[in-house]
């Protein structure tokens, strides 16, 4: 190259460098029940797909969380106050919550997980401890109040991450999608509380690296100087 020409294209270079992103990534992760799948002709698609296999895993599987939220809140807490019992197993499958594939209950939903006694209460944010039990008829109440607690967790993820790296030493990214925890607790075969947890995520982020731009040492070597940053790294004032 003409030597003449090499500082313009230097300059260039380091305009671009500071504007344009040199690598960008898409990635996808999700996890879904498949209760309340969107028909594959309404699955948005990806508009900058990097990765086949990830592509694969979400197409025509993304969920209706709208839907799956709205008749989540539709299931009965129990109330005694106002009358209201809560409701039982059988509403809950009605409003197209189960964790399981098939009628048997045998085989298991993707994503999902029973708990029992203080699991099923930890579920819905009520850790329980035991108190003090001083006789085996405590010790007897006390289980049999914890057996009456049987919880199901329902877990939904479509989350997807764009990562832009810009001249090696900043890094820019953007978290964007849904991570839900869906939980519901029956205390005696009724609904006895039920729990959102998470939400919709839009979280972008910027983060400064520890490597120098390149263009930087080129350009400053050009000019006969050292670049401002490796002159403090150096301790050169």
């Amino acid at each position: 190259m003409n030597r003449r020409l090499l500082p313009l294209f230097l300059t260039l270079l380091v305009t671009g460098c500071a504007h344009s992103p040199l690598v960008v990534k898409h990635s996808y992760d999700f996890r879904t029940t498949a209760l309340f799948k969107l028909p594959c002709d309404q699955v948005p698609k990806p508009d900058a797909p990097t990765d086949p296999l990830e592509i694969k895993l979400t197409e025509c599987n993304s969920t209706r969380m709208l839907r799956m939220v709205e008749n989540f809140l539709r299931i009965q807490e129990a109330d005694p106050d106002n009358g209201i019992a809560g409701d039982t197993f059988a509403d809950v499958r009605a409003k197209g919550f189960t964790i399981y594939l098939d009628s048997e209950e045998r085989v298991r939903r993707p994503n999902t997980r029973p708990l029992y006694g203080s699991d099923a209460l930890a579920a819905a944010g009520m850790p329980v401890s035991a108190p003090p039990l001083q006789s085996p008829g405590e010790v007897r109440a006390y289980t049999d109040f914890m057996g009456q607690h049987y919880a199901e967790e329902y877990y939904e993820r479509d989350l997807r991450n764009v990562t832009d790296r810009f001249c090696f030493n900043s890094r820019d990214s953007h978290d964007l999608g849904d991570d839900r925890t869906f939980a519901i607790v029956w205390r005696a075969g009724r609904v006895y509380k039920r729990v959102i947890k998470g939400g919709p995520i839009d979280n972008p982020k910027q983060e400064k690296g520890f490597l120098i731009c390149p263009s930087t040492f080129i350009l400053d070597t050009v000019t006969g100087g050292l670049s401002t940053a490796a002159r403090g790294m150096a301790g050169v004032k």
